[in-house]
């Protein structure tokens, strides 16, 4: 049985993670606060390789390599925030990058949420963050698909190059960046509102991607939770019935 220490300990990284990208989305409801996105951004790749730590005094070669893939998905987020629009091809690192690491991460929690013994708040707040992930990741790998092949979605009004002087960083667009990830939750969400369309082939597939994801995650995680929860009622029926009979 774990300790109560590594229980807190685990329970801390679902919550941290869970604040991270709710501060992600505070940064997109306040254009003033961009900047907050990217540093949300980059601390939820830095802890997510933490998430291996869990349980494991000695990492294996798996582990080891989804270590490696969080920090190559830190350094493309990096890449493609500093470099100017014209260099559209810094977006394809960050699009493999990205999803691979929070497809990974996403089973990795999965898994580790199956692995707990009963419900507990901090279990709740970790299956709250996988599904916030998924959409924070859908519109991170929307943006990078936008700024690679401009007019993937419409209508957003992206500035081209002339207008910007073709030396700006994609972070002088927050605005537009907003307006993707609100697209991305509305397709995890399987909602529609229709304001927002993807207009190119490989955008289709990220949208339907993502509309697929959003509904699988929820079965699964429901499916956890549940089976956990009634884990608990079964114990607790049968400690009450061996206490009554104890009398």
């Amino acid at each position: 049985m774990p300790s109560a220490r590594a229980l807190r300990r685990r329970e801390l990284i679902y919550e941290l993670l869970l604040s991270l990208c709710l501060l992600v989305l505070v940064s997109f409801a306040f254009p003033q606060l961009s900047w907050l996105g990217t540093i949300g951004y980059s601390l939820i790749a830095l802890l997510l390789t933490q998430l291996v730590m869990i349980r494991k005094p000695r990492l294996s070669r798996w582990d080891r390599l989804y270590r490696l893939l969080g920090v190559i998905a830190l350094a493309a987020q990096w890449i493609w925030v500093i470099t100017p629009l014209r260099m559209v091809n810094t977006g394809v690192p960050l699009v493999l990058s990205w999803s691979l690491l929070v497809g990974w991460s996403v089973v990795r929690l999965v898994d580790r949420l199956s692995q707990e013994k009963r419900v507990t708040a901090g279990m709740l707040m970790g299956a709250a963050a996988g599904y916030l992930l998924l959409g924070l990741t859908s519109g991170l790998v929307m943006s990078a698909v936008e700024t690679i092949q401009p007019g993937s979605f419409e209508p957003l009004d992206l500035p081209t190059d002339s207008s910007l002087g073709g030396d700006l960083s994609v972070l002088m667009t927050p605005g537009i960046f907003a307006k993707i990830n609100y697209f991305a939750f509305v397709c995890l969400t399987t909602v529609g509102f229709g304001d927002i369309n993807p207009m190119l082939p490989l955008s289709r597939m990220l949208s339907v991607t993502t509309s697929i994801a959003g509904p699988l995650y929820l079965a699964v995680v429901m499916g956890v939770l549940i089976s956990r929860y009634t884990g608990d009622v079964e114990e607790r029926d049968e400690s009450s019935e061996n206490d009554l009979s104890d009398l």
